[in-house]
């Protein structure tokens, strides 16, 4: 079977996380999947961010819960260091490469049949940050009318609701997942594992995929995730490289899907000890090694 290549957050390692250009980006560069953060808005309006503040990866501040969704949708993205850095370089570039073409011709020529590359990025997507003051905080319907026309695999949809208790965020995610028809390509995850059980016991008929989200190394994972009806173990990369250990949880029928691994000697040998899925930031990096 193929191992399947997750955008964590989408294509995050070059854009801003959790944004539509990220994932626009990773369906683009040839990822089997997406994983995003999902929370509610003030007015209960189920929104894309990782975390429950808007500090790190906006330009606003304070909790997620305390904005409607027209308040959060004046905020901008900031990219975080490593990525402005990856941006700064390659814009410098640019300005060089424009300064040095013999004339703005040749340049867009160039441009045209893509035989020119600024840094880490694409001409036209360096253009795009010179004219871009950051990204919209995206919906979960945003999200999902993306996937229902796309050929993505999976949808890995994390239910943020660890630190903050949602209330109704299951049932709001699981029915805007069918009005899009998407129970077969979504996996709801969550480190707050009695969520999970919420969204079994909601179920009607057809049954949905779900992901148990550890940091840590747990003891008789298959005997745990039978009982609370679980399908997909989510694991902190590091904890599964004990080869029995993940062959335990394997033989027993549940998919693994480690996150998030980043580096090519990570990605080398979560591939040897039998993964199912990686969820990465790099998606041109785990493609280019599968």
């Amino acid at each position: 079977m193929k191992i399947l290549n997750i955008a964590h957050r989408g294509y995050s390692g070059k854009f801003d996380e959790n944004t539509m250009l990220a994932f626009k980006k990773a369906i683009e560069y040839n990822a089997d999947g997406i994983e995003a953060d999902v929370q509610l808005s003030k007015d209960g309006v189920p929104i894309i961010l990782h975390d429950e503040t808007l500090d790190r990866t906006t330009n606003g501040h304070g909790f997620v819960k305390d904005y409607t969704l027209d308040e959060l949708k004046i905020f901008r993205t900031k990219s975080v260091p490593e990525i402005q850095l990856l941006k700064n370089d390659s814009l410098q570039e640019m300005a060089h490469l424009k300064l040095n073409m013999t004339t703005e011709r040749n340049y867009e020529e160039g441009k045209q049949v893509g035989s020119y590359k600024v840094g880490k990025y694409t001409m036209e997507e360096v253009e795009y940050f010179q004219n871009r003051g950051g990204e919209e905080i995206p919906t979960l319907r945003e999200l999902l009318e993306l996937v229902a026309d796309s050929d993505l695999k999976v949808l890995n949809l994390e239910l943020k609701n660890s630190v903050i208790e949602y209330k109704g965020l299951e049932k709001k995610v699981l029915s805007m997942i069918d009005e899009y028809n998407l129970r077969d390509k979504v996996i709801i995850s969550s480190f707050n594992h009695t969520s999970l059980v919420k969204v079994r016991k909601l179920e009607n008929n057809k049954k949905i995929t779900l992901g148990a989200l550890t940091e840590t190394i747990l003891v008789n994972v298959p005997k745990y995730l039978k009982a609370i009806s679980v399908d997909c173990y989510h694991p902190h990369f590091s904890s599964i490289l004990n080869e029995e250990y993940i062959k335990e949880i394997k033989d027993a029928g549940i998919k693994v899907n480690p996150y998030t691994v980043n580096s090519l000697v990570d990605m080398k040998k979560v591939i040897m000890v039998g993964v199912d899925s990686i969820i990465t930031n790099e998606v041109e990096l785990l493609n280019t090694l599968l």
